[in-house]
């Protein structure tokens, strides 16, 4: 198998790949079990054919399955780059995280001064 890709959109691109591939195999076993004639060649091919694509299903699934793995062991050393197109993405949600901390502090100050006033016309109307 090739080496596993380490972007977003290449890593999509083999995904779907393998997941076309896959499909294609499932479909042509499908296809093969519907018997039109049952003669002795006829039923020889067919169980060839239907031996060949699902020894191909399953080379398609261990290929995902490898690639799963290679993600995986890419995920945990750090070396798989699929936020590396997203840096601006991340400092626009740093700003707007900021943004709002600093909206959170202006009320929390506007809550803390409504309640002080409110002590204080306590106080008044106590005395």
């Amino acid at each position: 198998m090739d080496s596993i890709p380490r972007n977003t959109p290449a890593l999509m691109a083999r995904i779907d790949q393998i997941r076309n591939n896959m499909l294609k195999r499932f479909e042509n076993l499908i296809e093969l079990a519907a018997v039109d004639k049952t003669d002795r060649n006829t039923t020889a091919l067919n169980q060839y054919q239907m031996q060949v694509e699902t020894a191909a299903l399953i080379r398609t699934s261990e290929d995902i399955l490898t690639m799963t793995r290679q993600m995986q062991e890419l995920w945990l050393f750090g070396q798989l780059k699929t936020l590396e197109q997203r840096e601006d993405l991340q400092e626009r949600i740093d700003s707007d995280a900021e943004d709002v901390a600093g909206l959170l502090t202006q009320l929390l100050t506007a809550e803390s001064l409504m309640e002080a006033s409110e002590d204080v016309k306590m106080e008044v109307e106590g005395a």
